[in-house]
């Protein structure tokens, strides 16, 4: 067996096929012995590396749900008719706001480009190997009050329980539709969860957090959860995005 071949079979039968071929490119080059060992290593690994975080990249996304696939970070600035605080988009799009278990509230009116920002953020997780989901803020709701309405319960908290474990849950139109007690309850339980396990929330919303008394839900009721509601999610970046 010519040397070097060997290293090459161990890649191979590791399953490292994209490295094992670089490997044996560079064995039969003439460049070979021009390469330091520290370069020749990343030589022989850069490719398999790159091809495992493409494919990790695609099934991330999969798993994300997320609609808009054509929305970019490089877009996240100021200019062609949008306006953005651009120090809070910097901060936020070093995603060290997950590890440091913050939340970012993205703020503007309708038409403000709120969920192309979420989407290009979304995008980019996924690309960065962040386990994340995308989900409408009414279909949530929607899909939880109906799993515990049936009475359900085990399938109802494996529902919460889900959704309470991903590591970056991105809601869209947060505070769209109004609910009675029962939906608040649910979502308040759903946020404090995810809070207590140090998992961070991105969310859109039309409504200062000032408002939301009134528009996520007219129940009197209600008081103490919206509080804890919104004591919760605001903590973190806010984004402000204006049409200009």
């Amino acid at each position: 067996m010519s040397a070097g071949n060997d290293i090459v079979k161990m890649l191979d039968d590791l399953g490292l096929t994209t490295a094992a071929l670089r490997c044996k490119e560079l064995l039969d080059s003439p460049e070979f012995g021009d390469f330091s060992p520290v370069q020749l290593l990343r030589e022989i690994l850069t490719p398999q590396y790159i091809e495992s975080m493409d494919n990790r990249y695609v099934t991330n996304r999969k798993f994300s749900r997320l609609i808009n696939k054509t929305a970019k970070i490089d877009n996240l600035k100021t200019g062609n008719g949008r306006k953005y605080n651009d120090d809070k988009v910097q901060q936020v799009l070093t995603f060290r706001f997950i590890g440091n278990k913050l939340n970012v509230g993205i703020y503007g009116k309708t038409g403000a480009g709120k969920s192309y920002f979420m989407s290009a953020l979304c995008d980019e997780a996924c690309r960065q190997n962040y386990r994340c989901m995308l989900l409408d803020y009414s279909d949530l709701l929607d899909e939880l009050l109906v799993l515990e309405q049936k009475d359900n319960l085990e399938k109802y908290t494996k529902k919460l329980k889900y959704y309470s474990k991903i590591k970056l849950l991105f809601i869209d139109d947060f505070a769209i539709s109004r609910y009675s007690e029962e939906g608040i309850k649910i979502l308040y339980h759903l946020i404090k969860t995810r809070d207590d396990l140090g998992n961070a929330t991105v969310f859109t919303c039309q409504y200062d957090p000032s408002e939301w008394g009134k528009q996520i839900s007219d129940d009197p009721g209600c008081y103490g959860k919206l509080d804890g509601i919104r004591r919760r999610l605001t903590t973190g970046y806010t984004i402000l995005i204006e049409k200009v």
